[in-house]
């Protein structure tokens, strides 16, 4: 991958790397989302049915992860229309490129929420709030998704505007400038809210079943619900490091623009590349964590195995 960093604080992406790895990585994880969405419309009459908010937290998932790799694909394609000289080719690579942001955060608050469901479903609640938590969670997570929503679409407007301006060179408003600094802090402390509760949930889920599987040892007792707990909790720790390591690169690009007025990645490729790889560890994810799509995958493998003998005959 042709990546180079210079003394300026930049960084670059050839455009052939940058297509070798976003094309088929993108169209792979489309594939695999289309095989989810199958499953979640069409789940198996012997497995047991997503209730919610569990179906609507994973659809939401499957859903952000397949508009964020059409958005990948889409800008692919503006990077073939776009010209310095012409003031619209920018605008549409501007606005594709926050597309692409917008549905990666959407994305990540649903994995948010994800571990915090498994959190409540897993482990006892001692303490007030999370026995008020628990018993409301359906409500909560409801909530919590839609002002979610609607905070990353403020993010999302506040920043097309602040790039039309740019684009068109029209003089920098105040109250556009104060917002966009008011919202670059507010996605830093939602940042770091949300990698703590992640954190604090996947470990104390870690921890409660660590003990739980020593008493069970001790007692000579066994529970078919513990592997799939650990399954999902080791999930969940893994959805947490790969959040970290993109959001990461989302703050220092933001930060670098914000605090410096420069572009740390001007042309967006890497982070492109990150938000990619990132959806796609998702994906996997969720392949491996939840039984609905592990189970039905390998049944298709099964069933394509046994076709192919045929086929050839």
């Amino acid at each position: 991958m042709d990546i180079s960093i210079t003394w300026n604080y930049s960084i670059s992406m050839s455009i052939e790397a940058f297509q070798s790895v976003n094309v088929p990585v993108s169209h792979l994880s489309v594939l695999m989302d289309i095989v989810f969405v199958f499953c979640l419309v069409s789940p198996q009459q012997e497995q047991p049915q997503m209730k919610q908010p569990l179906n609507l937290l994973v659809g939401s998932l499957v859903g952000c992860n397949t508009a964020l790799h059409v958005c990948t694909l889409l800008f692919v394609v503006s990077d073939f229309i776009y010209s310095p000289s012409n003031v619209n080719s920018i605008i549409f690579y501007d606005v594709a490129a926050e597309i692409l942001l917008f549905t990666m955060r959407t994305s990540v608050t649903s994995s948010l929420w994800l571990n915090v469901f498994y959190y409540c479903q897993i482990v006892p609640a001692q303490l007030s709030f999370f026995i008020w938590l628990k018993k409301n969670i359906r409500l909560f997570i409801y909530a919590a998704l839609v002002l979610d929503k609607f905070f990353f679409l403020f993010t999302f407007i506040v920043y097309v505007w602040h790039y039309i301006e740019i684009d068109l060179s029209q003089p920098k408003t105040f109250a556009l400038s104060y917002t966009v600094i008011i919202n670059f802090w507010s996605r830093l402390v939602y940042f770091l809210f949300s990698l703590c509760v992640m954190l604090t949930s996947s470990c104390a889920t870690v921890l409660y079943l660590r003990r739980h599987m020593k008493n069970m040892k001790e007692s000579s007792r066994s529970s078919p619900h513990l592997h799939s707990q650990m399954r999902v909790t080791i999930t969940g720790i893994i959805q947490t490091l790969l959040y970290f390591l993109c959001s990461v690169w989302l703050v220092i690009c933001d930060s670098a623009f914000e605090l410096t007025n420069s572009y740390f990645d001007a042309d967006r490729y890497v982070l492109c590349t990150v938000i990619t790889l990132y959806s796609f560890g998702t994906n996997i994810n969720l392949g491996v964590g939840q039984s609905i799509f592990r189970e039905r995958i390998v049944l298709l493998w099964q069933k394509a195995c046994e076709m192919v003998p045929a086929l050839l005959h």
